[in-house]
């Protein structure tokens, strides 16, 4: 099962991750949390969150080296082929879209600021909305080749835009008052860390797609920490830093108060751009695969699911984010729970799956009941650790039978 694709070394994959992570959504999060939370809570809630979803995802990226396989295939043994064809492959469908709906909507905003900044016309956040999704997802349809290229500007220019954003504000502003800053509302600490939790784990389910050309198992729980840790930590940082500093939430109107907003609003559409095409097209992909339409359905598939998701953007999705990243967490956490049991608490993976794995399908609605029902704050943890166990129990049981 090895071949000369499986020789990426932990700093390459560390890279990959690091791309993905910076992102205006990574900004986002920070600015969101430090509306109802002192910043050192902040900072802890996404030390303990983004840590449990690079733990599961390192779980899952042994597995993937191991045998060499993409989430959905290594799912196939707990939900059955096609069980995690349809759960797996519908929730990450679903999933991108949703964040595609949301940094559309930013692009979007940023757009209709840059023309009210430049003393153009006013064109209504929904309408720039739908006309940036729409060169995103003909971006994803027909130049998604080209996308590297545009990687290789919008990395490193956001890196630049949030430096500069933040020299800006410590001219005028000081760490101490960052530190002494108390928000109005308050928002309990378990509930900020399923938040950030939520973030990202999407990419710890979806982890080995990536980490099975990964040299060695070492290498693939490396580059998880080190490419999702720090540089996540750092955004939810920056993010946070500058709706203290700008006394505002709204991430397109801290770039647009820092001076430059036609520049910095050009690149935050930028940032937005090349990280949304990878989201209609894993998109689009994810359908495909549901569907059951072969390759050269691919960019049809993908036009049509990336309509959805323009819609979401004119509907104004990114209104709704923290509602969004709670319901990403109640679907995709059990996924993971139920894959780590199979593979490594009930050791019962199959090579040769059958066509529907009941028991897998079974408690992964078990984890999303319990953490829909449940009002403590750390569903979120119970969720994932309730679905491994449930697969546990319903294994051994079969056993004895």
């Amino acid at each position: 099962m090895e071949n000369n694709q499986n020789t990426t070394k932990w700093y390459s994959l560390a890279g990959i991750w690091f791309g993905g992570i910076v992102s205006v959504p990574a900004l986002l999060i920070g600015s969101t949390l430090i509306a109802s939370l002192r910043f050192n809570h902040s900072m802890w809630a996404g030390l303990i969150g983004f840590s449990f979803v690079v733990l599961f995802m390192s779980l899952l990226s042994i597995a993937a080296v191991e045998k060499r396989k993409a989430t959905v295939s290594l799912a196939s043994s707990s939900f059955g082929v096609n069980g995690a064809k349809l759960i797996v492959g519908l929730i990450i469908g679903l999933s991108t879209i949703g964040w595609f709906g949301i940094q559309s909507n930013i692009a979007g905003a940023s757009f209709s600021k840059i023309l009210v900044e430049m003393n153009g016309p006013e064109i209504p956040v929904w309408l720039s909305s739908v006309f940036w999704g729409g060169i995103m997802v003909l971006t994803a349809v027909f130049g998604f080749k080209y996308l590297k290229w545009l990687n290789y500007i919008a990395v490193p220019a956001i890196i630049v835009l949030l430096i500069y954003g933040l020299v800006i504000t410590f001219q005028t502003h000081n760490i101490q008052e960052i530190i002494n800053f108390t928000p109005k509302e308050k928002m309990p600490l378990l509930q900020a860390i399923g938040f950030t939790i939520g973030f990202i784990s999407v990419g710890g389910v979806i982890s080995p797609d990536y980490n099975r050309f990964a040299a060695t198992k070492k290498d693939a729980i490396l580059g998880s920490i080190f490419g999702i840790i720090p540089s996540a930590l750092c955004l939810l940082a920056i993010g946070a830093i500058l709706a203290i500093t700008q006394g505002t939430y709204d991430i397109v109107e801290i770039f647009s108060t820092l001076g430059f907003p036609f520049f910095a609003m050009s690149i935050l559409i930028l940032a937005t751009w090349t990280s949304n095409v990878m989201n209609i097209y894993s998109s689009g992909l994810a359908f495909n695969n549901l569907l059951n339409r072969g390759d050269k359905n691919r960019s049809k598939t993908t036009l049509i699911v990336g309509l959805f998701g323009i819609l979401l953007a004119a509907l104004g999705v990114l209104s709704h984010f923290m509602s969004f990243i709670s319901l990403l967490t109640i679907t995709i956490t059990p996924i993971a729970g139920v894959m780590i049991s199979d593979y490594y608490i009930s050791k019962t993976y199959k090579e040769d799956a059958q066509k529907f794995n009941w028991k897998g399908i079974f408690s992964w609605i078990s984890g999303v009941i319990l953490m829909i029902s449940m009002t403590s704050q750390i569903k979120n943890i119970i969720g994932i650790i309730s679905a491994a166990i449930a697969y546990y129990i319903l294994q051994k049981i079969n056993k004895d039978l």
